[in-house]
């Protein structure tokens, strides 16, 4: 059998680790928009696109929970998922000692009773999970270790820098920016991640397949002292909490990083905010972002445009494609941060490139008010979570990616195409993307 791989993100890794035991003897060109896991570096495209994917850069928490990072638990069912988590904790530790990494057995804690009682008496969902915490700084070696593994492989061929743009169902061929056509493939998949959402709209269009696109997680970044959030990430790590606004919209926590970093995130044409956390540098301050999800109906359908739009509104007024930041009083009060007012800020940013500037300009009314509610919630289980000083990032945003209507195993139907990973519309993080790939990868046919 020939195989297309296109994108070398978690999910197309998890596919190609599962296939390497199971049909060494697949020929599989993998094609990639970005380099090889040597060249990459944390600044502009590189951080989305590379071997290893957006994943690369990220904080490297591994949520065992099939509630937490997607819905492929839903769709591969439970017992699948649960068989094949072991392979995909395998595969991020690769090199590591497992016991040696830092990570939580909830179950084992007295205090997470209590700390989700909290929670439910303010009106909050707290989602549990354990997980395993590889960190930014060894997830890098991680990956690397992954590369060489399968490089060495001789039936897999890697082709860096070649970003494919378009596909033929004639004869199953890919074709690249160059025009350069590669195949006739038996298989092609698709694990080009949210950032491939262009490509895969058009694949999905030339095949005919049926697909929705209208969900966005729009926000901030928020940082603030890590010794009022010590007591709880102490034992949780980081808390998943949901809550429902007055106006009935969905507001959440998402990728806290205790003692962490918040980081400016390079798209191809706009910046977004984001967090990082390391196992060997610690900082002062928790970061985490609180999202509100934004659902579009007729006849908008292009959420992508949406969030995208802000972001690079959002650059502008920070100058040069930066991050704004603001205090969190500022932003109460409706009125800008300035430098002279971030001077005599309590809490000092992590970001220091950051531009003091007014999120109210960027993000709509309707946000900003559950931003706002949701901030004076979470003080009541976090007291000092709504202390003035306290910082806003922004913008941050989670993109869902098209959800294409499957037949079997991400195959859209009639043919060669199957779609894994964060671009399947399943998953949105390490594991679950992770775990789409090797389910693939077991269940080719």
């Amino acid at each position: 059998m020939r195989i297309a791989v296109i994108g070398s993100g978690t999910s197309a890794i998890g596919f190609l680790y599962h296939l390497l035991k199971t049909h060494p003897e697949y020929e599989v060109d993998i094609f990639e928009k970005g380099m090889e896991p040597a060249k990459r570096t944390a600044k502009g495209e590189s951080i989305l696109y590379g071997f290893g994917g957006a994943g690369t850069f990220s904080d490297g928490k591994l949520s065992l929970s099939p509630q937490i990072g997607g819905e492929v638990a839903e769709y591969i069912g439970i017992e699948s998922f649960q068989k094949h988590l072991s392979e995909c904790l395998e595969l991020w530790t690769l090199g590591f000692d497992r016991n040696a990494l830092e990570k939580s057995d909830l179950k084992a804690q007295s205090r997470v009773r209590e700390i989700k009682r909290l929670f439910s008496e303010n009106q909050m969902d707290l989602t549990l999970s354990d997980f395993i915490h590889v960190g930014t700084d060894n997830l890098a070696i991680v990956i690397k270790q992954i590369y060489a593994l399968l490089s060495s492989h001789a039936a897999y061929h890697f082709h860096f820098s070649t970003p494919i743009k378009d596909y033929s169902d004639e004869n199953a061929t890919v074709i690249d920016e160059k025009g350069r056509s590669y195949g006739p493939y038996d298989q092609v998949i698709l694990a080009v991640g949210r950032s491939g959402s262009l490509l895969l709209k058009r694949i999905l269009e030339l095949s005919g397949a049926d697909f929705t696109s209208n969900t966005v997680d729009l926000g901030v970044r928020y940082e603030m002292p890590a010794i009022l959030t010590d007591e709880i990430t102490d034992i949780l790590y980081e808390f998943k909490v949901s809550y429902i606004t007055a106006q009935d919209d969905k507001v959440r926590t998402f990728c806290v990083n205790p003692r962490g970093y918040v980081v400016r995130e390079d798209g191809a044409d706009f910046s977004l905010v984001n967090g990082h956390s390391f196992s060997h540098q610690k900082s002062e301050l928790t970061n985490f972002a609180i999202l509100v999800t934004h659902k579009f109906t007729d006849p908008f359908k292009d959420s992508f445009e949406y969030a995208s739009s802000l972001a690079r509104l959002a650059n502008k007024l920070a100058g040069s494609g930066k991050i704004l930041v603001q205090r969190y009083k500022d932003f109460k009060a409706l009125r800008r941060s300035t430098i002279s007012k971030m001077q005599k800020s309590f809490v000092v940013p992590s970001l220091k490139e950051a531009t003091p500037g007014d999120l109210n300009l960027i993000l709509p009314r309707r946000t900003a008010a559950d931003i706002e509610e949701f901030v004076e919630r979470l003080s009541r289980v976090l007291p000092g979570t709504n202390n003035p000083d306290n910082l806003l990032y922004g913008i941050e945003a989670k993109f869902y990616s098209t959800k294409p209507d499957f037949d079997r195993w991400f195959q859209i139907k009639d043919t060669p195409i199957r779609i894994i990973g964060d671009a399947s519309g399943y998953t949105r993080g390490i594991v679950q993307a992770t775990i789409s790939g090797i389910a693939l990868a077991e269940n080719l046919g």
